[in-house]
């Protein structure tokens, strides 16, 4: 049984009101003892339905948290290669994966953010589906020449500056990130950890993987692969590109997230499902639990027909009052 009024002001309140039936008991006459002795039963069942008893309970009605979901985009030339979903390019995966998230995530704020010789925010964050769509559809490959070496860790700089701009607006919300690559690093140095990331309140995310371990060639044009392809030019032969899994796995890692490797459209639903489960927020103010059978209703029921005694002797008294003028 629950009680969802605090006891000490119920119980305040009826003492205060029974210390006013019990004067008028002591200081009524001899006929009127049996008012107040009704009077005295009405304020403890008054106090019954003030304290609002219950039995049994049901669950705190929840809504998804406001997310704020980060999609990090690799738009380097090797995303160009023509092994998602046996011959489509891995930049028409990525843009399938990102529409599949959009749609399951309905109330969720989407920003894009792409890398390739540098990063930059395509698009701000926004839940208007029609300008993510339209946006992703928009973003190219990066041309074969026009690269210094592909770095996973290119976009973390500007991660780590628009992360903690969200975090000051908004300390609240949600932020995961979602980072889309192959993982492939051909350009010099050590590749920095996204750890840090997860001290900037990054509640989570995902890394998706594209390509395959047999690699692919890229089309030196990519709206027209019969153009020919891009070239090796340290070996005189046509460039393929090949996944990193492992190097996609170790970020996933540091980012405390799961890394999926995807091949074909579909079965992101489940990923969202899961954030949407994790990230589940209530809807009403404290944790108090509300009753799922009050009880209160006996008390009034009780009630109702000394308040109409108590009510039909007052008017006797007045009429009575009134003839003896």
């Amino acid at each position: 049984m629950s009680w969802p009024v605090d006891p000490t002001v119920v119980v305040a309140g009826g003492l205060i009101l029974l210390a006013v039936v019990v004067f008028g008991l002591v200081w009524s006459r001899r006929s009127e003892r049996l008012a107040w002795l009704r009077r005295a039963l009405m304020v403890v069942l008054l106090a019954g339905i003030a304290w609002g008893p219950g039995v049994g309970r049901e669950p705190v009605p929840t809504r998804t948290a406001e997310m704020e979901i980060v999609v990090v985009l690799d738009r380097t030339t090797s995303m160009s290669a023509l092994d998602w979903r046996r011959d489509r390019s891995r930049l028409e995966g990525a843009r399938a994966d990102i529409a599949e998230l959009v749609e399951a995530l309905p109330t969720g704020r989407f920003t894009l953010v792409t890398f390739g010789r540098r990063a930059a925010i395509d698009l701000p964050s926004t839940k208007d589906e029609r300008v993510i769509a339209d946006t992703v559809e928009l973003v190219s490959r990066e041309e074969p020449l026009s690269g210094v070496g592909s770095r996973l860790d290119r976009p973390l700089n500007l991660l780590t500056g628009l992360l903690r701009q969200m975090r000051q607006r908004d300390p609240q919300r949600v932020r995961l990130v979602v980072l889309m690559s192959d993982g492939e690093n051909t350009g010099g140095g050590r590749q920095q950890t996204y750890k840090p990331l997860t001290l900037l309140a990054v509640d989570g995310g995902a890394v998706l993987g594209y390509g395959s371990k047999k690699g692919a060639r890229m089309p030196a044009e990519e709206d027209r692969p019969a153009a020919g392809w891009v070239t090796d030019a340290a070996r005189g032969r046509d460039a393929v590109s090949r996944i990193d899994q492992r190097n996609l796995r170790r970020v996933a890692d540091q980012l405390d997230a799961p890394y999926l490797h995807r091949t074909r459209p579909g079965g992101l639903e489940d990923l969202a499902a899961t954030w949407t489960d994790q990230f589940r927020e209530s809807t009403q103010d404290g944790v108090e639990v509300p009753n799922a059978l009050q009880l209160y209703w006996m008390f009034a029921l009780a009630l109702l027909p000394l308040a109409l005694l108590d009510l039909r002797h007052f008017w006797r008294r007045l009429l009575n009052a009134r003839r003896s003028r």
